[in-house]
């Protein structure tokens, strides 16, 4: 897949707070919020889907780049659509949720990843002509 760039004006992920800074009590909130989300299967799918229905341009420009983690980056969209969860908590909350449950996440994500692919080859296309 070419790359493809947007400036960060029109980021979805920005204007949710995925880079925001948090700290203290709010933080300890997020976390949980990002456990539970992750330990239900159904929240994490929903929230996942949103995250390449609802964020265009945020998707253009991370799932295009090569030396991105797009797994991670749609865990990361899913938590902070859910509850507003800034991506470093996520990185932060991942290392305490169970093995089969980050498999079952990084299933999830592959799957969600794969859908955005495949629906978005006519942009490539569009892309190559320019």
């Amino acid at each position: 897949m070419e790359r493809i760039y947007h400036r960060w004006e029109y980021w979805e992920d920005y204007k949710a707070g995925f880079y925001e800074n948090i700290s203290g009590e709010i933080k300890k909130e997020k976390i949980e919020d990002v456990i539970r989300m992750f330990n239900d299967y159904e929240l994490t799918k929903i929230y996942m889907e949103r995250v390449i229905t609802e964020w265009k341009y945020s998707c253009e420009h991370n799932l295009t780049n090569p030396s991105i983690n797009k797994i991670a980056y749609i865990g990361q969209g899913a938590c902070c659509i859910y509850k507003a969860v800034p991506a470093t908590i996520t990185m932060e909350a991942w290392s305490m949720l169970k093995k089969d449950v980050q498999l079952v996440a990084d299933n999830i994500a592959l799957n969600t990843l794969n859908k955005w692919r495949k629906a978005n080859k006519q942009i490539q296309l569009c892309l190559s002509i320019i």
